[in-house]
């Protein structure tokens, strides 16, 4: 890189990665989450070659309540190019809870999520870190990105509308300013989220996301989201597959129930938002 880039891009100089893991040697195998721990020591080790000055990097998993040999695995397997902090829970508190959790414990001005069977490639970190450190020019507020999203490989063929859809919902593809996600007050913990069959954390603060910070998007598919049986990914894979409106959902009227909690946390807490930051302006 230039000299000139170099200066542009001072200011971020530290991350952390927060990945929750319950039971992932089992469920997915241990050969997977190798494969997983393995992609983001590779990216972080090119963050090192590539990036114009020193960063300090972390990786922080919450074994959230596993039993197996999880937390065993991922001290083994993890080459320390960045420091582990491991924390393991002794009961199950879900994704969302363990993802909060891992933030507050987080030293990073920037934050990276992965779980524990998806990929990161090689330039995700560098990407993302090297576009959060560009000021946004005038008329955009606040004055720089909040965070970045990036393009999300999958080896399945999905409808381009679908495939659009998981790259502006996923947290796997998203790096954000730590200040945003206290400021949004990070995933919804409500226990109705861990009762829908198909989540909605993600939904939920991608909704909140959007509509407080401006998010730069990359079109370089710097991730990859893989799919596993009786996964989220893997239960949604028809309709993913086809145009919107053409495959029926299986919701149930007890699902319909929890899917309009969902829609109502969703919008209270974006009144609450809207509240909190007109105060700050005020």
């Amino acid at each position: 890189m230039t000299e000139g880039l170099a200066v542009e891009l001072a200011g971020l100089r530290s991350f952390s990665i927060v990945m929750p893991a319950y039971n992932v040697v089992t469920q997915r195998g241990e050969a997977v989450f190798r494969e997983t721990l393995e992609s983001i020591a590779a990216s972080c080790r090119y963050l090192q070659q590539h990036f114009p000055y020193a960063t300090e990097g972390e990786l922080i998993l919450i074994s959230d309540g596993s039993t197996d040999t999880t937390c065993d695995v991922a001290t083994e397997g993890w080459p320390n190019i960045v420091p582990l902090q491991l924390v393991g829970l002794p009961t199950n508190i879900g994704i969302a809870a363990a993802r909060n959790m891992g933030v507050r414990l987080a030293k990073g001005e920037v934050i990276f999520f992965c779980d524990a069977d998806d990929l990161y490639r090689p330039e995700h970190l560098f990407l993302a870190l090297s576009v959060l450190n560009q000021p946004l020019p005038e008329p955009y507020a606040p004055s720089y990105f909040g965070a970045v999203r990036t393009g999300v490989y999958c080896r399945d063929r999905l409808h381009p509308y679908w495939h659009r859809s998981l790259e502006q919902t996923l947290v796997l593809n998203l790096a954000v300013r730590r200040e945003v996600h206290e400021f949004i007050g990070g995933f919804p913990e409500e226990a109705v989220f861990r009762q829908f069959r198909y989540g909605a954390e993600d939904v939920a603060y991608a909704h909140w996301l959007h509509r407080f910070c401006h998010t730069a998007r990359l079109e370089q598919q710097t991730v990859e989201y893989r799919r596993f049986p009786d996964s989220f990914f893997d239960r949604q894979l028809k309709k993913f597959q086809a145009a919107p409106g053409t495959v029926a959902d299986d919701l149930d009227a007890s699902d319909r129930q929890q899917e309009a909690q969902i829609q109502q946390i969703i919008a209270t807490r974006l009144q609450e938002l809207q509240a909190k930051a007109a105060q700050l302006v005020a």
